[in-house]
């Protein structure tokens, strides 16, 4: 299951550990980290980007036109809600109509970031929210997660889909993987996280290009994405209650 978190810490080391963590546990095969960023607001209320999943450098703060930049360079919803959180949406702008954030959950995530604290936002996949959650909680964080499937909408694209599955097959594998092939699978999932990541470019461009896009229009976009995760939830039932069959 793909989702979003927002955790948000009255420190910036909790925040920064708990980052650290999301990074172990993918590491061992737990979860998997699409993308990831951190975000902090001051004591004065001003708002810039402490660490990035892309970062090797340690702690960064930045500002103006470097920080819209580095948020914009995110193809996903983490870019939109840090946007959101940073005030630099922009020209971008369009691009929020393809998100179906409601009102009670974008007010939530503007309450996640108060003066003075750091808030991590990361889209990751995991098949049991209690490994993200025990660590969150047990460094003081407040967590917000929504399903992303639910919560912004995107044209249909059965490539990303594929992808999720893939990298959700060799995520199981490594968990349990020999340490002479553990190296092939997360191998393996870097690369198909790379190829998701130039999809879904691939998906803004073209939904860039094509312009502007009537309320009928986005609401018929809505509705196909809709009923194309239900034929993607029936298939998965179906797989488990094969499954669960040849327990019988």
């Amino acid at each position: 299951m793909t989702n979003l978190i927002i955790a948000s810490f009255a420190q910036e080391a909790q925040a920064l550990t708990a980052f650290r963590k999301l990074t172990e546990l993918e590491s061992i095969g737990d979860l998997t980290v699409y993308e990831s960023i951190l975000v902090q607001k001051t004591a004065q209320g001003e708002t810039g980007i402490v660490e990035t999943g892309d970062s090797t450098e340690g702690v960064r703060t930045l500002s103006g036109m470097a920080l819209g930049t580095l948020v914009g360079a995110f193809a996903g919803p983490v870019g939109i809600l840090g946007g959101m959180l940073l005030g630099t949406m922009g020209g971008a702008l369009w691009e929020a109509n393809y998100y179906n954030f409601t009102e009670e959950f974008s007010s939530k995530v503007a309450d996640s970031l108060k003066p003075g604290y750091t808030a991590l936002i990361a889209e990751v996949d995991e098949d049991n929210e209690v490994f993200a959650d025990t660590y969150i909680k047990s460094l003081g964080g407040t967590l917000l997660r929504t399903d992303v499937d639910f919560e912004y909408e995107k044209i249909v694209d059965e490539q990303v889909e594929s992808i999720d599955e893939q990298i959700a097959a060799d995520r199981a594998k490594l968990r349990t993987a020999e340490a002479a092939e553990r190296s092939r699978f997360e191998k393996e999932i870097a690369e198909l996280k790379e190829k998701r990541k130039q999809r879904i470019a691939e998906l803004k461009s073209s939904v860039k290009k094509a312009g502007a896009h009537t309320e009928a229009t986005l609401r018929e976009m809505k509705a196909t994405r809709l009923k194309s995760r239900i034929e993607l939830y029936k298939r998965r039932i179906a797989m488990l209650e094969a499954e669960l069959g040849k327990l019988g």
